[in-house]
């Protein structure tokens, strides 16, 4: 068991489950003294890659040069807010810093719900952890904080909307460039644009990954009111902001935590940014994505296994025919020295480009095993309901691959 005794968290992690002893770029060695090829990347929270030198010689340079405090704003704060905004590009917009997304999100419910003097809202996607993200036992039912699972399915929002009209503070949504079309994401804001409620983009896991701040206004035409940033900021390091009107953003001004002022994740930010700016990385990280899941399919086609490889950009998702057999996968990719997030996105770094052809051919030698274990499958496929289930592992919501009558039964809540 990789988890401390004494820790009760139980964080997923990926098979086989040992403790970490070091990392540099794509690799991370395990406990049993063996080299893994890392796809999970820290929940995709890497993006240069493991102990990557520029983000390191800036922290070093930070601590030793005893620079700023946490006592107060430094002007590293000024310059990261000034690149946030910038890269956003909104008319008169101001941010708040936090740890982590979960922080970032309740955040948003909370300006949305001072700013509108209303309490209701509608939800899609994963936001994080706590009570104000447990879903109801009923369909289009409020959780005991008022929120409302729409699943990304747009008759579902305008139901909620028109049925508690004048009771909604916020529309909040997490984009998905895999499971979901430009235009539904289209269709929802123009939703929530029309009954005119607040929409936050939340893109703590898209955001800072395929290009600067967000892709979502050139999905659909419009910027969010509000976004949500955090993984693809500090290659790992523990930061987040939620940025949007200023007229909304103006009550988070008591928004604050002891370590506020902590400047290390901030100079981490800047380097993170600079360099994948400076570098190409936005269009390194997508070419890599969308090769890995090109050479992916290859090798699945000549094995011949009902097993599909959606995405193609930074991020990708392995769905087997079934579940078993996404099991099996799984555990011989790990024995290949696979480092995957079971279930759910594999995200890559700009370092998984230097170990592709490694990395490939520890996936042919999984698909190998898998095969040899799975014996004759020659009339499976993976159906349109596995690959909902799949898409809802990972997006914590409906694709959009079947109408919104089937996605609403697939749901399944009364």
């Amino acid at each position: 068991m990789d988890r401390p005794q004494h820790i009760v968290t139980d964080v997923c992690t990926a098979r086989p489950r040992l403790r970490a002893v070091s990392s540099n770029g794509a690799h991370v060695t395990l406990s049993d003294g063996k080299q893994y090829i890392d796809l999970m990347n820290g929940k995709g929270c890497v993006t240069l890659g493991h102990h990557h030198p520029v983000v390191n010689d800036a922290i070093v340079r930070h601590l030793q040069g005893e620079r700023a405090s946490i006592t107060c704003w430094s002007d590293q704060h000024e310059a990261l807010a000034n690149r946030i905004v910038g890269d956003v590009g909104m008319d008169n917009s101001r941010l708040a810093f936090f740890s982590t997304g979960t922080e970032a999100c309740r955040a948003a419910v909370q300006v949305a719900r001072q700013f509108s003097d209303r309490r209701v809202v509608a939800s899609a996607g994963y936001h994080g952890w706590g009570d104000y993200w447990i879903s109801a036992d009923h369909l289009l039912g409020a959780n005991a904080s008022g929120v409302i699972d729409f699943y990304f399915v747009p008759e579902l929002l305008q139901r909620v909307l028109e049925q508690h009209r004048g009771q909604v503070a916020l529309v909040i949504l997490s984009p998905d460039y895999v499971h979901l079309q430009p235009g539904t994401l289209r269709h929802l804001a123009e939703i929530a644009r029309s009954e005119r409620v607040l929409l936050c983009c939340d893109d703590v896991k898209q955001g800072y990954r395929s290009m600067p701040a967000s892709q979502f206004p050139k999905m659909v035409g419009s910027h969010a009111d509000l976004y949500t940033f955090a993984k693809g900021l500090a290659n790992g390091h523990r930061l987040s902001c939620l940025i949007g009107r200023s007229d909304v953003m103006a009550f988070a001004r008591d928004f604050t935590y002891t370590a506020y002022f902590d400047s290390v994740p901030i100079v981490a930010a800047l380097a993170t940014l600079n360099y994948m700016s400076a570098h190409e990385g936005y269009r390194r990280l997508a070419h890599c994505g969308a090769t890995l899941a090109a050479e992916m399919r290859n090798a699945v086609r000549r094995k011949g296994l009902p097993i599909d490889i959606y995405g193609d950009g930074p991020m990708l998702q392995i769905v087997a025919a079934t579940q078993a057999m996404e099991e099996v996968l799984y555990a011989n990719c790990a024995a290949a020295g696979l480092l995957l997030y079971e279930g759910d996105n594999q995200a890559v770094s700009l370092a998984t480009a230097h170990v592709l052809d490694e990395l490939l051919q520890r996936f042919e030698i999984a698909l190998a095993a898998t095969s040899r274990q799975l014996g004759s499958i020659d009339s499976m496929a993976v159906s349109p309901r596995r690959r909902f289930q799949a898409a809802f592992e990972m997006m914590d919501g409906a694709t959009d691959i079947v109408p919104a009558e089937q996605a609403i039964e697939w749901i399944g809540k009364p």
